[in-house]
């Protein structure tokens, strides 16, 4: 059976998003994908993480704007995956990284390799 999780870099005005199916051992294929940080795109990020059948969703902390993604996520995702039916305990979980804590290497910072760097540990801690 298929687990995925998708890991948010969070910015201002967009969201660096990738998802990966982490039931293969050591492989991670990420399928990326952008989204805007106005309402409308949150509810579309949200459908898609429904659409894509995310388990678990990891992001980082980055200022305050961090705050909205995880309303809209709490609000349209969250319940659809944790009411359906065969959802596992950790469906529906929202993960909070510090962005220090993810940090690449000096002048290394890139949006979709640190959204896989978030996934990557977050299936690490497990």
């Amino acid at each position: 059976m298929s687990y995925r999780i998708a890991g948010v870099d969070v910015h201002k005005k967009m969201l660096a998003v990738v998802v990966s199916d982490v039931e293969v051992d050591g492989q991670y294929q990420f399928e990326r994908r952008t989204f805007g940080s106005n309402p409308e795109q949150l509810r579309s990020l949200a459908a898609w993480l429904v659409e894509q059948e995310v388990e678990e969703v990891v992001m980082e902390s980055t200022a305050q704007y961090w705050k909205p993604v995880w309303e809209a996520l709490e609000r349209y995702w969250k319940p659809i995956r944790e009411k359906r039916e065969g959802a596992g305990r950790k469906s529906g979980s929202l993960h909070l990284a510090q962005a220090q804590s993810n940090r690449a290497r000096r002048g290394r910072k890139r949006d979709f390799p640190d959204a896989e760097r978030l996934v990557k540990r977050l299936v690490a801690r497990n």
